[in-house]
């Protein structure tokens, strides 16, 4: 070997020495730091909807929705748990709603912290059920709650008295339903309520319709996973009184091919696979490369979009957005 040689060979190897003991000592700092590397995680939600309490003059109209983070060992890494509760006047034959905002968007003006065994708004006892929701498992969370519907779990209780029922049901079905969908452990969680009110048939029907979106989001507000749903509790209005079914009722995605839309489609697809088709959309754009892919009429205009997607999508992308921007 020429001298040239020896020293060229001398010059790698130092720099080969460099490189390693620097990446040693960045393992080393992964080691005693925690590593920054993200595993696959699943994305769920469910939604539990009812209404109830019909009279002459009330209606409650009651859409619990939880979305949850789930590691590969089935425990929710995190928890969202929000509530549209929808009260029309019907006293006044309109169905009047004064306040559309969510439990959790009505803060101290859900106004039952005077009720409360230890003075929390409901928006602070949900904050202590997401929190104890974490690392736990399905079976883990319906076992703190009891028959009645009200947490048995000390820790549980300390911080969450309500009733929780639809809650505790609600995120036990949403780890259940939780998929792959892109979503990593580094990822944030968010979910958005909309509720609007709507006339149908020459203002002979009143609906209220809930839009539910839940996003994860990584660093640079890119969307990694999607899940949208909607529910719609309808009211009939003939001789100036209202008819509407008691109970529980289903999202349209729930309902699949009986909510009956495929006929009138251009496409021949029911509204639960054009919003698959509107999620799978949805990876990967930021909340502004979505509301630019709907025009002012409320329809697609991307192509890739309008290609599984033909129906009215502004109300969906706006609570889409809504949830990433949180």
């Amino acid at each position: 070997m020429t001298k040239m040689k020896k020293i060229l060979a001398v010059g790698l190897a130092s720099v080969l020495a460099v490189s390693f003991a620097a990446c040693s000592n960045g393992a080393d700092d992964n080691a005693s730091n925690g590593s920054t590397d993200a595993a696959a995680a699943k994305t769920g939600y469910a939604v539990v909807s009812s209404i109830s309490e019909v009279e002459a003059t009330t209606l409650t109209i009651d859409s619990v929705c939880a979305a949850v983070l789930v590691d590969a060992d089935g425990k929710i890494i995190d928890c969202k748990i929000d509530e549209a509760q929808t009260k029309p006047d019907l006293a006044t034959n309109n169905g009047d709603v004064t306040d559309l905002r969510t439990k959790d968007e009505k803060l101290e003006d859900y106004n039952m912290k005077g009720a409360s065994p230890i003075g929390k708004e409901w928006y602070e006892q949900i904050d202590a059920f997401e929190a104890f929701a974490k690392n736990k498992t399905a079976d883990e969370i319906a076992a703190a709650v009891g028959e009645d519907g009200y947490p048995t779990d000390a820790d549980l209780s300390a911080g969450c008295t309500i009733n929780v029922s639809s809650i505790s049901t609600a995120v036990v079905n949403a780890v259940n339903n939780a998929q792959n969908l892109g979503a990593s452990t580094n990822d944030t969680l968010k979910m958005a309520i909309t509720t609007e009110k709507y006339y149908e048939s020459n203002e002979t029907n009143l609906q209220y319709d809930s839009n539910y979106a839940v996003v994860t989001v990584d660093s640079e507000g890119k969307i990694t996973s999607c899940l949208i749903d909607a529910s719609q509790a309808k009211c009939s209005i003939a001789d100036g009184a209202f008819t509407v079914a008691e109970g529980t009722f289903a999202t349209k995605k729930e309902l699949k091919e009986d909510y009956n839309m495929k006929a009138a489609s251009p496409i021949g697809k029911e509204w639960y696979e054009q919003a698959a088709a509107f999620e799978k959309f949805a990876v990967g754009k930021t909340a502004d490369e979505l509301a630019a892919a709907v025009g002012e009429d409320g329809y697609p205009t991307d192509a890739d979009l309008s290609a599984g997607c033909t129906i009215i999508v502004n109300a969906i992308v706006d609570n889409v957005v809504k949830a990433v921007n949180k």
